[in-house]
């Protein structure tokens, strides 16, 4: 990845990192033959994708008549621009010397503080990252001879720095020593902290274990990604008067858990000021003068704040705190307890003293004996994460476990969190969707170039939390493993939106058709008619969030709300938190909106009530598999209630075949292929969004084939009727049909409360 630019820019920039923004892409000679340079604002750079060493960029500045100038002041007409796009497309500056792409990207600015030293062109500062920690950076200056570019190669000065300080050091010129402009040294270089922090959130993220990542500072916007290298040059080594290798070597075996943890590691062991000895330092956690503590109990995890204090010899446990959770009987007096806790991802396990802590404010004191692994900063603020995760000593119902100790209340709680943070749809949205297809229907050899929301959540933190979930093998702890190995799976999907990957992580998570429901798929499609009716659609999504509002009235649901939403594929969708979305702009023909009922509020929103009365939170928001059976009794549901042949009948089946054809085709093949089934221009877009979102160039192969589980869920849901399966267990929960044994075994399960209105006469 680190090769393409382009890859680096949309995978980065989807999980926070900042980059310059895309203006445009040449693929090939009948895009550049087509492309409009008067769409691009008067300052850009010109790009290779796979270059290297600066090799075919153009930073433009301004234009003059049909011209353009560059930052070292010449004057290039167009003729000249197209011809050097040609080159790199035919890979003149591709390091693998294969055929390239080239794009536009955004010019950025230089902090004032900085230009100073530099002559033109956009000084960078290069860090090198190993292991999450930064072990050597520079300044790079541009120069006259090097004509404004930043590198060192080319006649760019290389500046040192001192990690830990920020500040520059030794000035380098062709490899040798130099003074450099007044003022250069001892310069401090801004939002240090921040650069540091963002090249070993790269690291973290590309899972490279070696890289140097180039940050510039733009005036605007601070810090920002340039790109990152696999193969630096070992330039920086010079300007540092110090070897790599040692500092490489004296990390080696060193544990980080965070960008965070590594950067102030790098801080302590490479700085000039602060020069500490490998094992003082190797793999302590950084802490504040009070922290968030996890208290390990057999039953169950219970969270409490603990301060911080290496003046107090041994550890205090509050009396109250401790008869709370079980630790000391009721009446019982004791002055010391075992204790088992986990601390900034460290546990540790002591003896307590138990006393009455005043003003309880603190639960917990933690004394000089155990903070051996920890290094304390006062400085450090403390972060309430109570409100993430509700665990509760004593709860008004008995916690509810699988007779082995495990407590599954907690676990519930802390997967509904997990779960609930790592939101696939939303992620999962184009950003840009509705300029890309604008785009679409206006050049038909388009295919559009998606842009994703960055990450709402730490993939790293989250997968740790999953990590440290224990469950036995009883029916109630296979259920809890089947979750947390899916949502792993999810979060790994998330993470890979944008990369060659995806499709195969789709895969990992919801399977891919087999030929069996290939075939079936095929014979249902036979069955529709040969054009679809006319749909009147005259009612508006405003007009539809009222009706919607009408029946979940008529359920006794008040706690659920519809709202309208500008960012969605669907035209309806049932969220997770009691909030029925509906797209700005759709229209509904009567029909359309009737199944829509049937399929979002008495489907899914009736089994998510009815899960939630349940003793876990999982029946609500879904156990591992449970969308197979969801949309398949969904599907089930609206093909008895309307019209055998409304087109929305056969769009099931239809996912089904586009989610096979995407392995093999453009957005634009599967787009051709659904028109060519006989189904609309509108609907054809959306199939192919549908199965190409995750991609961000969807000219590729590949496919997100979570759609052709409709289909399939709604064959094994009629199976099981004919059977004589109860369609109305299936109301319990969200659960797979292959669990539905297991669910009923479950204690204290509750009859489902919510059914539709015409299921029950």
């Amino acid at each position: 990845m680190a090769d393409s630019k382009l890859k680096t820019k949309h995978f980065l920039s989807a999980r926070g990192i900042p980059v310059p923004k895309l203006y445009g892409v040449i693929r090939n000679r009948d895009e550049l033959q087509n492309f409009d340079f008067n769409s691009l604002p008067e300052a850009f750079v010109i790009k290779p994708n796979l270059g290297y060493g600066g090799e075919g960029i153009i930073p433009v500045v301004g234009r003059e008549g049909s011209d353009f100038l560059t930052v070292s002041d010449d004057r290039i007409p167009i003729r000249q621009i197209r011809d050097h796009i040609s080159d790199i497309i035919d890979g003149r500056y591709s390091i693998t010397g294969s055929s390239d792409i080239a794009f536009f990207e955004q010019m950025l600015f230089c902090d004032d503080r900085i230009s100073r030293f530099s002559y033109g062109g956009l000084p960078d500062i290069r860090v090198v990252v190993h292991n999450l920690i930064p072990v050597m950076a520079m300044l790079r200056l541009p120069t006259e001879q090097s004509k404004g570019r930043a590198n060192l190669h080319q006649g760019a000065i290389a500046v040192g720095i001192d990690i830990a300080k920020g500040v520059t050091t030794y000035v380098v010129h062709s490899n040798k020593i130099i003074e450099g402009p007044k003022g250069l040294k001892g310069f401090e270089i801004p939002y240090w902290d921040e650069i540091l922090l963002i090249s070993s959130k790269v690291q973290l993220l590309t899972n490279l274990g070696y890289l140097a990542a180039d940050i510039a500072i733009d005036k605007n916007n601070g810090p920002v990604l340039l790109e990152m290298n696999a193969r630096a040059g070992l330039g920086v080594q010079i300007a540092n008067l110090a070897p790599l290798r040692k500092r490489l070597e004296r990390i080696r075996g060193v544990k980080v858990n965070t960008p965070e943890k590594g950067v102030r590691i790098a801080q302590d062991m490479f700085g000039n000021k602060i020069e500490k000895d490998i094992q003082h330092i190797s793999g302590k956690a950084v802490i504040g003068d009070k922290e968030m503590v996890d208290v390990i109990m057999k039953d169950g995890i219970f969270k409490a704040l603990a301060s911080i204090n290496p003046v107090v010899k041994r550890s205090v446990i509050d009396t109250d705190f401790a008869r709370s959770i079980g630790l000391i009987n009721e009446g019982e007096v004791i002055d010391k307890v075992k204790l088992k806790f986990s601390m900034s991802d460290v546990r540790v396990q002591t003896v307590a003293l138990v006393e009455d802590l005043p003003g309880r404010q603190y639960k917990l004191v933690i004394g000089k004996r155990d903070l051996s692994d920890f290094l304390i900063d006062p400085a450090r603020k403390y972060k309430d994460s109570t409100k993430k995760i509700s665990v509760s000593a004593k709860s008004d119902s008995t916690p509810l476990d699988s007779g082995s100790g495990i407590n599954y209340s907690v676990i519930d709680n802390e997967l509904a969190d997990i779960d609930r943070q790592a939101r696939l749809v939303y992620h999962l949205n184009p950003l840009n969707l509705e300029s890309e297809k604008a785009a679409f229907l206006r050049d038909k050899k388009y295919n559009p170039q998606f842009v994703y929301p960055d990450l709402k959540f730490d993939p790293f933190r989250l997968r740790e939390r999953l990590k440290s979930i224990v469950c036995d093998d009883s029916p109630l702890g296979m259920i809890f493993k089947a979750k947390k190995d899916e949502i792993l799976r999810k979060l790994s999907l998330v993470e890979h939106i944008g990369t060659d990957a995806f499709s195969y992580k789709s895969v990992e998570l919801f399977g891919r058709p087999d030929e069996a429901i290939i075939l079936s798929a095929k014979e249902y499609l036979e069955g529709k008619p040969a054009k679809f009716a006319n749909e009147k659609l005259d009612i508006g999504y405003e007009k539809a969030v009222g009706v919607f509002e009408s029946v979940l009235k008529k359920y006794g649901l008040n706690d659920w709300k519809v709202k309208v939403s500008e960012s969605m594929v669907s035209d309806c969708m049932a969220g997770k938190e009691n909030i029925l979305f509906v797209r700005k702009g759709a229209m509904f023909s009567e029909q359309r909106l009737n199944m829509l009922i049937v399929h979002e509020i008495e489907t899914h929103v009736l089994t998510a009530e009815n899960g939630n009365l349940q003793p876990y939170k999982i029946f609500g928001r879904g156990l591992a598999g449970y969308l197979e059976t969801q949309e398949g009794l969904a599907v089930r549901n609206q093909s008895i209630l309307c019209d055998k042949d409304m087109e929305k009948n056969y769009w099931p089946a239809l996912s089904v075949l586009a989610v096979n054809e995407a392995f093999n085709m453009s957005f634009r093949g599967v787009f051709d292929f659904v028109c060519s089934m006989g189904f609309s221009v509108d609907r054809a877009f959306r199939v192919a969004v549908k199965v190409k979102r995750g991609l961000e160039d969807t000219a590729i192969k590949g496919a997100f084939t979570k759609d052709y589980l409709y289909f399939k869920g709604f064959k094994a849901v009629k199976e099981f009727e004919s059977t004589g399966g109860d369609v109305k267990d299936l109301y319990i929960g969200k659960f797979n049909l292959k669990d539905l044994d297991v669910v009923k075994g479950i204690p204290n399960l509750v009859k489902a409360k919510y059914l539709p209105e015409w299921m029950n006469g």
